[in-house]
């Protein structure tokens, strides 16, 4: 299968822009409305309200957020609440939790990805953002995803390696990061 890469300075997704720079920010798995991924990830109590606070303080109403899937659960009425009350224009990639349709979250100003995003970035490095990790993941691209939570993967025979940078919310301090403080360290 051919992978091929975008410019790091503009790609078009429908009719929304989506610019992938060094300050768009990046998030996965929070879970929004979900009753057991507290118990089931060992989340702190008013978790939810940790990472709300946390997006808001951090991003401003114009920057960009690309979330790595899983952003809520339950009813249409939960995911209208949160796209109204969170700042930043948001690009969802489909997590194996996202059931909404794609006329849905754009109707309430989500753009919804169901395809991994290939990135050169600065041609110093390849990204490529997913929900679940790549595996097998080629020599020269950084798989940046979630869906693994705060689950290490097993210390023998694991098919994750220092290229897969898991950006679960309960391993980056339940907020999210900017791309380039993430990667910072890889180039």
């Amino acid at each position: 299968m051919k992978i091929d890469f975008i410019n790091l300075e503009r790609m078009f997704i429908a009719n929304n822009e989506l610019i992938i720079t060094p300050d768009i920010w990046i998030i996965s798995d929070t879970h929004f409305f979900h009753e057991n991924i507290g118990r089931y990830c060992n989340r702190p109590e008013n978790w939810q309200d940790l990472i709300i606070n946390n997006w808001n303080n951090l991003i401003a109403p114009d920057e960009q957020v690309l979330h790595l899937g899983d952003f809520a659960l339950g009813k249409k009425m939960n995911f209208e609440l949160l796209t109204g009350s969170l700042n930043g224009k948001l690009f969802l990639i489909r997590g194996n939790h996202d059931r909404l349709s794609k006329t849905y979250c754009e109707a309430h100003a989500v753009t919804l990805l169901n395809e991994p995003l290939h990135v050169d970035y600065y041609d110093r490095v390849k990204l490529v953002f997913s929900h679940r990790p790549i595996i097998p993941l080629p020599d020269d691209l950084i798989n940046l995803h979630g869906h693994i939570h705060n689950v290490p993967p097993p210390p023998e025979g694991s098919n994750l390696g220092p290229r897969h940078l898991n950006m679960s919310v309960e391993v980056r301090e339940y907020r999210p990061w900017r791309l380039q403080d993430i990667i910072k360290h890889l180039i």
